[in-house]
């Protein structure tokens, strides 16, 4: 026992790592924590030698498992900062919800490679969200057909790559003219709009496709979801009060210099384990 406790014991400190990081990003930029957990969860799976089959829908599941008690702890901190707009939540809830219900069925129908790359296109294009300046389209939202279409996008595509939704609500948000802060703690509650029908989504379909990862439900890997919500649960709450207190151009910056590193490997790692399946198959 006290052999495989010290042999898994860095994998153990990776996971709490990732938890502190993608909670504190959670609560201070209102994303989720999603866009920092899916890469390095799927990496550390396959350097652990755990899973290698289907990292990235193993981590795209637990990572959605994370989110759901990040949300609502990091959502709970901006409402009472009075961050959080209602009106938003009421007229777009319900599409994300629908949206996010069936990212999961599509994600069972992609392999691994096509995952990585499509969460590595997704990163790239945050990344220069977070680089170019807020992009103003707009006062208020949009009809009730756009926004019902916009908010069934939103949450398909958060839940099949295993984000909150902050990447896409923020930038829509204040391109909408709402404020920083309020698009900030408003993307934190539509994060549990997504994350919870999501989860329970990877749960169902999941079920037998990862029978060699021990303590799995579905796609969701226990484990990974009790350490990384763990770490992430105490530090989403002081994110969310460094909102008004950092340089939020340059923390915007750093994190899109991450993402487009980050982005950029899975989308090579993707395209060449897809070339050499192709070439091997």
């Amino acid at each position: 026992m006290a052999s495989v406790i010290i042999e898994l014991a860095p994998l153990m400190i990776a996971l709490v790592i990732t938890g502190v990081i993608s909670g504190f990003v959670a609560g201070l930029l209102g994303v989720g924590g999603g866009i920092v957990i899916v890469p390095i969860l799927s990496y550390l799976l396959v350097a652990a030698d755990i899973h290698s089959a289907t990292p990235m829908h193993v981590a795209i599941a637990s990572s959605l498992a994370v989110i759901v008690p990040t949300s609502m702890i990091s959502a709970w901190t901006h409402f009472k900062l009075g961050n959080i707009d209602k009106s938003v939540i009421v007229k777009m809830a319900p599409s994300i919800f629908i949206g996010a219900s069936g990212g999961a069925i599509v994600a069972d129908y992609l392999d691994n490679s096509s995952l990585k790359v499509a969460f590595g296109m997704m990163a790239v294009m945050v990344a220069f969200v977070f680089f170019s300046k807020p992009l103003i389209v707009r006062d208020g939202l949009p009809s009730f057909a756009s926004r019902g279409v916009l908010g069934f996008f939103i949450g398909q595509i958060s839940a099949l790559l295993g984000i909150g939704g902050g990447s896409l609500m923020v930038p829509f948000l204040v391109a909408c003219q709402f404020d920083m802060r309020k698009a900030v703690g408003t993307s934190s509650l539509i994060g549990l709009v997504i994350a919870v029908p999501g989860v329970i989504s990877f749960m169902v379909v999941g079920q037998g496709a990862v029978s060699d990862l021990p303590y799995a439900i579905g796609y969701v890997w226990l484990p990974a979801f009790v350490i990384i919500a763990g770490a992430a649960y105490l530090t989403a709450p002081i994110g969310a009060r460094f909102v008004a207190k950092l340089d939020k151009d340059l923390l915007r910056k750093i994190f899109g210099l991450f993402l487009l590193i980050v982005g950029g490997r899975l989308v090579y790692s993707g395209i060449m384990a897809g070339g050499l399946a192709f070439i091997t198959g």
